[in-house]
């Protein structure tokens, strides 16, 4: 018995799908570009929106005048809580704002959205004295703020305002 087998031609590729495959993987490679690059700009743009430090040059009697002034609020604000009509909670609250609302008039920069992590970034010494004064307290649950002297940290603020240069 005589049989012959016939064989199949090896499969081959036609130049078209080897083209697709060459443009599909530029159009990928392109994507991939694009989107490494937006996330690379989101980056910038969320660091590049805290400014940085820069004092603003005060004369010696504007800024004793504005440390008179501020060194006046926690005065009145101590005197608030001493007589019973703050919380301590609502005072260091109020303190915070105090705070944050000398620090912007003498520097310039707007610390009010500004965590701890911001602030301590600035390098600026006497602001991390006075966060420390009131943040855990402002924050923190009415137990864990009871060791804080609310009297004491008005002379803390008051003190780093008074020696502010």
């Amino acid at each position: 018995m005589v049989t012959t087998v016939k064989l199949q031609a090896p499969f081959e590729y036609s130049w078209i799908v080897t083209l697709a495959t060459i443009v599909l993987g530029i159009i990928a490679a392109v994507i991939l570009v694009y989107v490494v690059k937006k996330l690379l700009d989101l980056r910038e743009k969320a660091t590049a929106k805290r400014p940085r430090y820069h004092k603003i040059h005060l004369t010696p009697e504007n800024l004793a005048k504005m440390k008179k002034d501020y060194i006046g609020r926690v005065s009145v604000l101590l005197n608030g809580y001493l007589s019973g009509k703050l919380s301590k909670r609502d005072g260091y609250q109020k303190l915070s704002g105090i705070i944050r609302s000398f620090v912007h008039e003498v520097t310039g920069i707007n610390v009010e959205s500004f965590t701890v992590k911001e602030v301590k970034a600035l390098g600026i010494r006497k602001l991390d004295e006075l966060m420390e004064e009131y943040y855990v307290p402002e924050f923190a649950e009415d137990e864990k703020a009871e060791n804080k002297d609310f009297a004491a940290s008005c002379r803390v603020a008051m003190g780093v305002i008074n020696s502010w240069s």
